[in-house]
């Protein structure tokens, strides 16, 4: 009965989250209404990160994966789907002629996100956590080898990437959208053999167990991830939904919207699960879900938008794919002699990030 119960449960809460989803284009909800759906939003979001996250920990010792393969491969995947299926599907089933632009953006703008505005948010919660005493020093304890070879992939895709768009041939295109599709198979299986870490550890419960009695059994840790994600996807559309609804009603300018509000609910996935596991002291598992997420994001959906469109880059597009380019760099020099990552390093994604909104808003 627990079962039927907490399954019914579920379905109404996601049901209701979807329905909120469409009510404004059958009503105009007052500021109290808004305020309320946006935390709402927050909660399911935040709801279904901890129920992945945990589900994703289960799921690795369940399969005896090391936590560089878990953070770069099922977390950073799980986490970046919100803001990666949004425009591919606007761009394979949308209108042409209005969805192009908007999906080339989004689909550039995800990896230049969490280079720098989650790196940043990742550094600052280092810090944070050095100063209360929680940390001895202002580092992360990562597995280096799986961190580098992350980066070096990233960089090596989106070096290619700039040359590929300056050429903007159409065969030169698909070519390289197959190669990127081959690079991230190949990335995949790589990953998959990362080694553990001695003092590497998941957790011992499942969240489902808590509430309805379930063993820590395969089909039932699926179940969880899933359902994490479904309410990750679900609070993250609501929340923009009514984000882009509050900024229209309170004549907030839709580029404010786009360059500071959005970017930070729809990678809040990522930056939620990154700080969280940081602040359990998972380090590897919380860098490699942005790693991880940079190199899909950059493969699979790039694959798509060079598959799919005509892939007209103007300067702000050159100049977030180098600001990615350039990040990664900082952070493969800062572990060269040291076996950790530096916090500071991290910061400097703020740097990219403001050089980006002072570009927009000034230059």
């Amino acid at each position: 009965m627990r079962y039927i119960i907490s399954i019914l449960f579920l379905l109404c809460f996601i049901l209701l989250i979807f329905w909120l989803s469409g009510l404004p284009e059958h009503s105009e909800p007052s500021y109290l209404s808004i305020v309320s759906v946006l935390i709402v939003g927050i909660i399911t979001i935040l709801g279904g990160c901890e129920l992945f996250a945990n589900g994703v920990e289960c799921l690795g010792d369940r399969l005896s994966l090391s936590h560089a393969t878990v953070g770069s491969l099922f977390a950073a995947v799980g986490t970046a789907l919100p803001e990666t299926i949004v425009p591919v599907i606007a761009l394979l089933f949308g209108s042409k002629s209005h969805a192009e632009g908007i999906a080339v953006g989004a689909i550039l703008g995800a990896p230049f996100m969490i280079s720098t505005l989650a790196m940043f948010l990742l550094g600052v919660t280092v810090i944070i956590l050095f100063l209360s005493g929680s940390r001895k020093r202002p580092v992360l304890n990562i597995n280096i080898d799986a961190f580098r070879l992350e980066l070096m992939f990233f960089i090596v895709i989106m070096s290619g990437l700039l040359i590929v768009s300056y050429i903007n041939s159409s065969t030169v295109r698909h070519i390289y959208a197959i190669v990127l599709i081959i690079t991230y198979i190949v990335f995949f299986k790589i990953s998959l053999g990362h080694e553990s870490l001695e003092e590497e550890q998941y957790t011992e419960h499942l969240h489902l167990s808590y509430f309805i009695g379930c063993p820590r059994r395969l089909r039932w840790i699926v179940v969880q991830t899933l359902t994490g994600l479904v309410f990750i996807v679900a609070g993250a559309h609501v929340f923009v939904e009514y984000l882009t609804l509050f900024s229209i009603k309170s004549g907030i300018s839709p580029l404010v919207l786009s360059l500071l509000l959005t970017p930070v609910a729809t990678e809040l996935p990522e930056k939620f699960n990154s700080i969280t596991w940081t602040i359990k002291q998972k380090d590897t598992i919380a860098i490699g879900n942005l790693t991880g997420a940079m190199v899909f994001q950059s493969t699979i959906p790039v694959a798509i938008g060079l598959a799919f469109t005509e892939w007209g880059l103007e300067s702000t597009e050159y100049i977030n794919i180098a600001s990615t380019i350039l990040m990664s760099i900082v952070l493969l020099v800062s572990i060269r002699t040291a076996k950790k990552l530096p916090a500071w390093a991290l910061l400097i994604g703020g740097l990219f990030y403001l050089f980006y909104i002072f570009r927009v808003f000034v230059l």
